[in-house]
């Protein structure tokens, strides 16, 4: 195994994720093992084809997969819809040991921000198959059950634990942000008096069972169920399905691991144990409920014309514009987009929920001057 490659795993696997700053955009950022007295061990793994965010290249769809994918227009995923983005369908190098953390952003502190979402944050699946394949969907690792019984009987459904850990905090003024900032302060180990408190991220803790062989190499695949409920938001009344995955690599050894960090980056989190339940976690939702997209509703319909108060807005709109990207959108009927992280100038961004525009006349142009109005711009005439 290569030093920077998959995790080595003995026992106890945190995974930590850690969740882009744009609303709803989560992948698993760290993984590190747990001692028995629940520290965080050994050094720190990432999932496959991982890009850190101080790379050049980083943006916020470095290591997002997002299903059903925006630009497909469907509220529901389809049995074509692979459960690993495309720089992580094959097993490569990035580092050792499970613990996946994530930082909540606001899916718990803050929420009553999006309508119809799921209590605790939704929940989180993780999933091991030791036969991994660049052509696995989502619809088939999500029949897979703990006795490995289900579906494909290709793999296994190692933990169902509620997004939430029950401490994670974005730093916000919300209720119980502000309670879990005096509960859960989150500080470097060279700022003992908190002057600098951080955001503390979630994660998920699985147990690799006492059956798993040494020498096994798993292909774990994290998924995050976060579905809209139907008639809840006006925006979708029929109700949207959310999943994010991460697909990252195990291997398992005798151990014990050395408690060394070699791989680290600029944004590890400073926390050094686990959830104090880590070991009996569970979740409000212990088997996904799956609704899948039919085969002969795969094509889109033909949306409606776009009315002339919007069609006048979009015309004001410069190729240059940071609203220029939602303007083309909806010129190009793309009934699905999303618009996060707008800068509106160098030092001001304005993330925005991901809409979905079912009906041209009554949501896109009231949408588009209200993405105006909070972005700083002045709202075209007569919009």
């Amino acid at each position: 195994m290569s030093p920077s490659s998959k995790m080595t795993v003995v026992a106890l696997a945190a995974l930590r994720v850690f969740t882009n700053l744009a609303k709803a955009h989560t992948w698993v950022e760290e993984i590190q093992a747990i001692a028995s007295d629940g520290s965080y061990t050994g050094d720190y793994g990432y999932p496959r084809g991982y890009v850190q965010r101080t790379d050049p290249s980083f943006n916020g769809d470095s290591n997002l997969w997002l299903l059903p994918a925006l630009s497909s227009s469907r509220t529901c995923i389809s049995d074509s819809d692979l459960v690993c983005k495309d720089t992580q369908r094959m097993p490569n190098k990035n580092t050792q040991w499970p613990n996946l953390k994530y930082l909540e952003n606001g899916h718990v502190t803050l929420p009553d921000d999006q309508k119809g979402k799921p209590r605790a944050g939704g929940t989180v699946f993780i999933y091991r198959t030791t036969q991994p394949s660049r052509t696995e969907t989502i619809t088939d690792v999500l029949k897979w059950t703990a006795d490995g019984s289900g579906g494909t009987k290709k793999g296994l459904l190692l933990a169902a634990q509620n997004y939430d850990d029950g401490r994670c905090h974005q730093r916000n003024g919300g209720t119980i942000s502000v309670q879990r900032q005096g509960e859960f302060a989150d500080h470097e180990p060279n700022d003992p008096e908190n002057t600098n408190p951080l955001e503390l991220w979630c994660e998920s803790d699985v147990q690799v069972p006492s059956t798993a062989k040494v020498g096994e190499v798993w292909a774990i695949y994290w998924v995050w169920q976060w579905p809209t409920t139907p008639n809840v938001d006006p925006i979708l009344p029929n109700g949207k399905d959310e999943y994010y995955t991460s697909c990252a690599d195990f291997d398992i050894v005798d151990g014990p691991i050395p408690d060394t960090q070699v791989h680290t980056l600029v944004q590890q989190d400073p926390m050094r144990s686990a959830v104090q339940d880590f070991t009996s976690r569970t979740a409000l939702t212990t088997f996904p409920t799956v609704t899948v997209a039919s085969s002969t509703s795969s094509a889109a319909s033909a949306p409606p014309a776009i009315d002339s108060t919007t069609l006048s807005a979009i015309s004001t709109v410069s190729p240059s514009s940071a609203l220029a990207p939602f303007a083309q959108a909806i010129k190009s009927h793309n009934i699905s987009t999303t618009l996060a992280s707008i800068t509106v100038s160098e030092t001001t961004e304005v993330s925005v929920t991901t809409v979905i525009l079912t009906d041209y006349v009554t949501v896109i142009a009231p949408a588009f001057t209200t993405l105006i109005t909070m972005s700083g711009f002045a709202a075209p005439s007569g919009s």
